[in-house]
């Protein structure tokens, strides 16, 4: 389990003290509030502890912000929201300075892997996933249109791919679409399912993007990690009217009342609301009946005094309690006295008690009879079971892999190690053939720079080669891949990273432009009028790019030349060379060649026409 602690250093701008706990280890460190959210989303943590909520946030927005950046599988933890931190710290055997941001940190975090503390749940078990533009398609005429109509049907696209994933999720949902020209233009999912357990990521794309948010609660809940029992002390008095006295192990008053319809049932019942008694008292050397029951109902320890207690007695034991008659001061003075019985032996046992283990629980097994050996290792080893049940098949795969990967590593350095030992005793052994012992200090200086200065240029070298050979391995694979498309009736496409003229010569010099070859332009800024003529005077067959200037798409649609979106072929892109199949590439110009002839046809006829009505008019 991986928890983080956090506590707040200052405010203005936000500071906070970050402590980890992990099976690894634990560390800390003092860091702002965006960099603490990067590293909760970089190392999913567990659980993020804090002592109380309205110390770190403001408001609720300012908490739920908070929460929305989490990974899915992170949890809020407050630890401190019915108990001061401090007292849960004792209580645990942990040693903190409240004025030390780490200390509390520390301790929010060490608390949290005991099982202390809430989950703040602001988010209801629905998840919201929105498909949407992720950029305006604007205003136009014709062109304009068909780049909107793309957009849509990729919006559609990725709807109906979140769908099926939903589907197969066997998730259950609502949709909501909005139709744009052409497809969708935003698409959402309300998802009955929690956040984590929805199997989509937020992203976005060039043209598309996609959220995921989880449904806020209209009021934040807190839900246990485990239930802390408190473990108490109860005085009883029977009688017509029964009283009930109930204290923790610390001795403090938690309730005091008595009534005529105080039966078992009913004092059992409003004694376990408080929590779970360990010790049952009597104000009588010999107990009645109904507290013998009380005792057997609980299975608890039992407290009689030796002898009865006087009225002398428990009136100085309740003296700064006022109670409403004398049988609750009678149950108040048994308890009073149990608790006086064990007061010493409780403290003592409160030193000695290790960091980690819950002291009210030891305290609880010491009045029951235990000793402190026997319950320390009773609770180790519940602790060495659950480590053993939870740890998980993958688990074990994952240690195994780190192992083996070890051995490896031990084995790769012990062989440098053997080779490091042969070096030495070789450069040794040409030590003791020098005889003079200046020209052996100068030898073995000049030949330590020499050697230094060989072994940096050689590592130079040997970096610059791995890199040629790496390029040349993929540009040897990316001409394989191109001989083997070509094969099977691909073309070659020349690829320009840019529309300048400066790329136009570097394709130029290592591939050649030739009468009738396919261009790809991979970004069409920055091209114009002058860099179209180029590619016109080389007279290439077709041309595939996106968003060029209407000048240079003019010059090329004058010269015959077809220009085409990228995207309505399938074409296999290399750095610096591209593959189409012929008989796509044959249609598409054929399509394109066509649309060309028609904006033509177009053209002249309304040329025809404006000449017509010129003349007819004038």
């Amino acid at each position: 389990m991986k928890v983080f602690g956090v506590d707040i250093i200052k405010r203005n701008p936000d500071e906070f003290a970050l402590v980890y706990i992990s099976e690894d280890g634990e560390e800390k460190k003092a860091v702002s509030k965006s960099k603490l959210l990067r590293i909760i989303r970089k190392e999913s943590p567990d659980y993020v502890a804090i002592d109380n909520i309205s110390e770190l946030f403001e408001n609720k927005n300012d908490l739920l912000n908070f929460l929305h950046a989490f990974p899915p599988s992170t949890k809020l933890v407050q630890v401190a929201g019915k108990e001061p931190l401090p007292r849960l710290a004792a209580r645990f055997g942990l040693k903190i300075n409240a004025r030390n941001p780490f200390d509390e940190a520390k301790a929010c975090a060490y608390l949290v892997t005991l099982g202390i503390g809430e989950i703040v749940s602001a988010f209801k078990d629905e998840t919201v996933i929105v498909v949407s533009r992720n950029r305006s398609p604007g205003k136009g005429g014709w062109r304009q249109n068909k780049y909107r109509r793309r957009i849509h049907d990729i919006v559609r696209y990725y709807f109906r791919e979140i769908k099926e994933i939903l589907d197969s999720a066997g998730l259950k949902y609502r949709e909501e679409v909005k139709h744009g020209y052409g497809g969708i233009s935003s698409g959402k999912f309300v998802v009955n399912a929690p956040r984590e357990e929805v199997p989509i990521r937020p992203f976005r794309t060039r043209d598309v993007r996609v959220t995921v948010t989880a449904v806020e609660k209209e009021k934040l809940e807190f839900v246990p990690l485990s239930k802390v029992k408190e473990y108490l002390i109860v005085g009883v008095d029977p009688g017509t009217t029964t009283a009930v006295a109930i204290l923790n192990l610390k001795g403090e008053i938690l309730d005091v009342r008595s009534g005529k319809d105080m039966n078992l049932p009913r004092l059992i019942e409003h004694v376990l609301s408080f929590g779970h008694p360990v010790l049952i008292a009597t104000d009588k050397k010999t107990p009645p009946d109904f507290v013998l029951k009380v005792k057997k109902a609980f299975q608890a320890t039992l407290y009689t005094p030796k002898d009865d207690i006087s009225i002398k007695r428990k009136l100085a034991l309740v003296n700064n309690y006022k109670c409403e008659n004398d049988h609750e001061r009678d149950a108040l003075a048994a308890a009073m006295e149990a608790y006086r019985h064990y007061k010493n032996k409780l403290e003592n046992i409160e030193k000695r008690v290790p960091a980690g283990y819950d002291v009210e629980m030891v305290k609880a097994g010491i009045i029951k009879g235990l000793t402190l050996q026997s319950i320390l290792e009773r609770k180790e080893a519940k602790v060495r079971q659950k480590e053993e049940s939870t740890v998980s098949l993958e688990e074990i795969r994952k240690r195994d892999k780190k192992i083996q990967e070890l051995v490896e590593e031990n084995k790769m350095l012990r062989e440098k190690i053997e080779e490091l030992k042969r070096e030495v005793e070789r450069l040794q052994m040409k030590l003791y053939t020098i005889s003079s012992e200046q020209y052996e200090k100068i030898r073995r200086e000049n030949v330590y720079k020499s050697l230094q200065s060989e072994i940096a240029e050689l590592r130079k070298e040997i970096r610059r080669k791995d890199e040629e050979i790496s390029k040349l391995k993929e540009k040897i694979e990316e001409l394989k891949r191109i001989r083997k498309l070509g094969m099977e009736g691909w073309k070659v496409v020349k690829v320009l990273r840019k529309f300048t003229k400066d790329e136009i010569e570097r394709v130029e010099k290592e591939f050649g432009i030739e009468e009738g070859d396919v261009i790809l332009i991979l970004e069409s800024g920055g091209g114009g009028k002058s860099t179209a003529e180029i590619l016109a005077k080389k007279r290439v067959k077709v041309v595939f790019a996106s968003g060029l200037s209407h000048v240079a798409y003019d010059v090329l649609k004058e010269n015959g030349i077809p220009v085409i979106p990228p995207e309505r072929v399938e074409m296999e892109v290399f750095e610096d060379l591209a593959m189409i199949h012929a008989r796509e590439l044959e249609k598409i110009l054929k399509e394109a060649i066509e649309e060309m002839k028609k904006e033509s046809f177009e053209k002249i006829e309304k040329l025809v026409e404006e000449y017509r009505s010129k003349r007819f008019f004038g």
